[in-house]
């Protein structure tokens, strides 16, 4: 309700090719995870491919931020989707003092890999073979 019209005429297009592009994520998140060996590295565990479309894919690592400017480096683009824990926002500001290190180190490890079916497999390889050469 809230799209104008050049918005839902491109959107009216690209829905007829959700079912392709979420299989493509879903290929492109199989290579990621199947293919990134890096003892650095926290990948996704996936019990049932059919309940996710991979939007975003996240990985983990305790050195997040080298690992980020590693990658930025050498021309792969990641971003941190969420570098607040939620009972630390503002709108939770009757939480912010308290304390829950396993969601406080999830954010502090998260980061988010290329994601795209617009992403060439190239693209994804050249990013798994970038992330399995990052060392301390």
């Amino acid at each position: 309700s809230r799209l104008d019209e050049v918005q839902a005429a491109v959107l009216n297009v690209k829905l007829k090719y959700l079912v392709e592009d979420n299989a493509y994520r879903k290929l492109v998140a199989k290579y990621y995870i199947e293919n990134i060996k890096n003892s650095l590295i926290t990948v996704p565990v996936v019990k049932d491919w059919d309940a996710h479309v991979f939007h975003i894919f996240t990985i983990r690592c305790k050195s997040r931020d080298e690992l980020q400017k590693y990658l930025a480096d050498n021309g792969i683009q990641t971003i941190i989707h969420y570098p607040i824990p939620p009972h630390k926002q503002e709108c939770y500001k009757e939480w912010n003092d308290l304390s829950f290190p396993i969601t406080e180190q999830i954010h502090d490890e998260e980061l988010s890999l290329p994601m795209s079916p617009v992403m060439t497999m190239d693209e994804v390889m050249k990013c798994v073979e970038c992330i399995n050469g990052f060392s301390l």
